[in-house]
């Protein structure tokens, strides 16, 4: 029964994104549906994307901030906040790898979950090989993108 319980929960927070019957969700863009902002505002890919845009922000800031020294007071410089070294070389490295690697985490075990999932329903005959070979496809890519992020990954020290 302690597997049983965990499949319901599993079943209940890995399906689709889309608007569950308990969530009221209304439309947060006039011409963007709420199946569309989940299904891609809130997509893997778009978070990603997403990091790499803000990767390139806090990168410009650090070199306006190595273009302002000594031409803004300190007090400015308090004001203004995130220009001390410790946050803009190691901070700046390690929280957006440390947000792509939830991410990506994340989605490997939600896809190998599926997989599982697809596998148990094709057993109990309410699932089919075509969609449990699809899920076993989609857990295989989550993998290996997660081990290519991982084998990549350095931590700034």
């Amino acid at each position: 029964m302690k597997g049983m319980n965990r499949l319901v929960v599993f079943v209940l927070f890995a399906t689709p994104l889309l608007a569950r019957a308990d969530l009221q969700l209304k439309p947060i863009h006039p011409q963007e549906s709420v199946a569309e902002t989940l299904n891609k505002r809130f997509s893997l890919e778009n978070a990603l994307a997403n990091i790499e845009s803000i990767e390139g922000w806090l990168d410009s800031f650090r070199r306006l901030t190595l273009a302002a020294k000594g031409k803004i007071t300190a007090a400015a410089w308090k004001e203004i906040g995130s220009t001390e070294w410790d946050t803009q070389t190691l901070g700046f490295a390690n929280l957006p790898r440390a947000v792509t690697g939830t991410l990506r985490y994340q989605d490997y075990r939600l896809k190998q979950a599926l997989h599982q999932l697809a596998m148990a329903e094709e057993r109990a005959g309410r699932g089919s090989p075509q969609g449990t070979e699809q899920a076993r496809l989609e857990f295989a890519q989550a993998e290996r993108e997660f081990q290519q992020f991982w084998d990549s990954l350095s931590i700034a020290d």
